[in-house]
């Protein structure tokens, strides 16, 4: 394998013809764009548009895939739309024709449950989030100045294959990164000023209609039943709030993320965490703050450390970041109480700590079912 490829000093133009010669490698050849954790509307913008760009470079087939669900309504309504063939494997085996190259967007390392990877190349890596360590690709582009990936793949669009306004397909690619663009950036509320530069040519080639049907926020049943939970559990201390909210089904993870949104509004706290056992199988929690001395990505990496590899459980950027942790033997607890009450101690007490506070002298009572 190549030995990877350090472009983040480049110049804009230069990042664009840089990307596009480590495309033109896997000219006639299969290219995996892989999606790590949940897709996010930004992600699955971002790999649709890294198709669109290689396949007019010559890239002969590239295949999108995810290996976890699609758990936000959004998001599957932004697929659904715009119909944007995804792929859901397990291994890189269930795709039927050989894959020559992977590409990781809005991600800087390969997802850990997909198996398969480990002797194919990383070809391109693109991406907005800080890294804990050195990302391996042949190509690199890791923007901390913007506020959403999908603005990095407006640049490489405006220098190598512009979109224009007569092409469908050109304006499904359009309406795609504006919907990831507006979504990372909270509505534009912490864009910078390359996001809404990169907003201003996507304007005029957007489909405004479909834009307004995937950024209408509705609030399905699931996720209110969360937020009551959150709100009935909830701790504050100074300007700090937190929340458990139990069990969570898998496909309804993302109401553990909008409970987070809600409650940050509250007017005396700035840093707010809802955390809950999803699926069974993993503790996972949502940070959400506006206190510029919380490093959303730093912080919960101090607050829950890191697995046996190295990696840290939590990550984030600028205003919010989440965690994910295995469960473990504790998943086979047939009393759901009783690993409630151990999950929520456990999360408390490490979220007191990093605050600063003294963590709770015993388990709390269960609040989910």
């Amino acid at each position: 394998m190549s030995e990877p490829v350090r472009r983040l000093t480049l110049p804009q133009q230069e990042r664009a013809r840089a990307f596009a010669e480590a495309l033109e490698v896997a000219k006639g050849k299969h290219l995996l764009v892989v999606l790590r954790g949940h897709p996010d509307p930004d992600g699955i913008a971002c790999a649709l548009a890294q198709a669109h760009i290689a396949q007019r470079l010559g890239v002969k087939k590239t295949t999108i895939c995810y290996s976890h669900e699609l758990s936000h309504r959004e998001n599957r309504a932004l697929v659904k739309l715009l119909n944007i063939d995804l792929k859901k494997i397990r291994s890189v085996a269930d795709i039927a024709e050989p894959v020559d190259y992977l590409a990781l967007v809005d991600a800087h390392e390969v997802e850990p449950d997909l198996a398969g990877t480990e002797d194919i190349e990383v070809l391109t890596i693109v991406d907005h989030h800080r890294a804990h360590g050195t990302p391996k690709g042949q190509f690199v582009d890791m923007r901390l100045d913007v506020g959403a990936t999908a603005t990095i793949f407006v640049d490489y669009l405006q220098e190598l294959t512009p979109l224009s306004l007569d092409s469908d397909e050109d304006r499904r690619v359009a309406t795609a990164l504006m919907h990831g663009l507006a979504t990372d950036t909270d509505d534009f509320s912490l864009a910078r000023s390359l996001d809404f530069r990169a907003a201003g040519v996507l304007a005029d080639l957007c489909d405004r209609d479909l834009l307004a049907d995937l950024s209408r926020r509705l609030i399905a049943p699931s996720a209110m039943d969360i937020i009551a939970r959150a709100l009935a559990s909830l701790v504050v201390r100074r300007n700090f709030a937190m929340a458990g909210v139990g069990f969570v089904p898998e496909p309804e993870r993302d109401t553990i993320a909008q409970a987070a949104d809600f409650l940050i509004r509250r007017e005396d706290i700035d840093t707010v965490v809802v955390y809950g056992v999803v699926g069974e199988r993993f503790i996972e929690g949502s940070l959400r703050t506006h206190s510029p001395s919380v490093d959303p990505g730093v912080w919960l990496e101090q607050a829950f450390g890191h697995d046996d590899r190295g990696r840290a459980y939590g990550g984030g950027r600028r205003d919010k970041g989440g965690f994910r942790i295995p469960i473990g033997f504790l998943g086979r607890a047939t009393d759901r109480a009783q690993l409630w009450s151990l999950v929520e101690h456990a999360a408390r007490s490490a979220l007191l700590k990093q605050f600063g506070d003294d963590p709770p002298p015993k388990a709390a009572t269960t609040n989910g079912s």
